[in-house]
């Protein structure tokens, strides 16, 4: 059975597409084809049904998918189990949310690489929707992202920690100072909000549907840390992970305001796939961000 054809069907499967793949590998489409149809020879079963268009895994497919992963991480091991004890190297893909990676990963990456200047460390920042697809897809090693408990079998978690959502204001808005605040009165104020396909949104028009009221939106942003400079200057109140305006809460440039609502809590997570192997770089990532936090 050859390898080459094994891996080929992994990305096939991940990408749903030979076209895809055969762009991937800066290969002509009919060798792709070729190479699933000698596997599928091998096997003796069909590992994708293909109408028009479209291709999708047979039954046969969806239980070799499986094997298929654990055949590559088996190499892969095998390809490393000297590496591992020798020194710790290779290239880690990692996808972060552009609050955590300000907040969090700016902090421990100069130790990490301090330690660790055999690795080749390739970021990419996205909201947590996209971070899942490219981990299925394979276009990612690990994802660090926020939500609630991952519960998604197809992904394993390495890391995880509890935070909340908080809502802040400047020091002066007219909400800065009151105590026990009610959801009627909160929502009756402007809101800067996050972008709107994001964890921190989708939990903010969750608690304005709870209480019966509506948000009233005067600027939306994508980053979490202009979104917060914008607070401090006074464009009204946002719900933002208090890890991103700590400091600003301590040097008094916000304000956490008290609000007569629970605690909203749920976990930055580092994600991969269930079937990745666990490899000494990405070991020392993992180790490095627990040191930290």
């Amino acid at each position: 059975m050859d390898l080459k054809n094994i891996q080929t069907f992994i990305r096939v499967a991940e990408l749903k597409s030979f076209t895809k793949v055969a762009k991937e590998q800066n290969y002509a489409q009919s060798a792709i084809t070729m190479q699933i149809q000698q596997l599928e020879k091998t096997l003796g079963y069909p590992l994708f049904d293909r109408i028009g268009k479209t291709i999708s895994l047979t039954s046969a497919g969806e239980n070799f998918l499986s094997n298929a992963y654990e055949i590559v991480d088996s190499l892969n091991k095998a390809i490393n189990f000297n590496a591992e004890s020798l020194s710790v190297s290779g290239r880690l893909r990692v996808g972060v949310l552009e609050s955590l990676l300000i907040s969090r990963l700016s902090h421990i990456l100069p130790e990490f690489f301090k330690n660790h200047n055999n690795i080749e460390l390739v970021i990419k920042t996205e909201h947590s929707k996209e971070l899942f697809k490219m981990l299925k897809e394979n276009n990612l090693d690990l994802a660090y992202l926020s939500t609630d408990m991952n519960i998604d079998s197809f992904f394993k978690c390495l890391y995880k920690k509890q935070e909340k959502l908080i809502f802040v204001c400047s020091p002066n808005h007219p909400i800065a100072k009151q105590k026990n605040i009610s959801p009627k009165e909160l929502f009756s104020y402007d809101f800067a909000v996050t972008e709107k396909i994001g964890f921190c949104y989708n939990k903010l028009t969750h608690l304005a549907t709870e209480y019966g009221e509506s948000i009233k939106e005067i600027v939306e942003l994508d980053s979490t840390e202009v979104l917060s400079e914008l607070v401090v200057k006074g464009c009204g109140i946002a719900f933002l992970p208090e890890y991103c305006v700590k400091e600003k809460i301590a040097k008094g440039l916000l304000i956490k305001i008290d609000v007569n609502i629970d605690e909203q809590i749920y976990y930055s997570q580092i994600l991969c796939h269930k079937n990745r192997w666990i490899s000494p770089y990405i070991k020392a990532f993992v180790e490095t961000l627990e040191e930290t936090n």
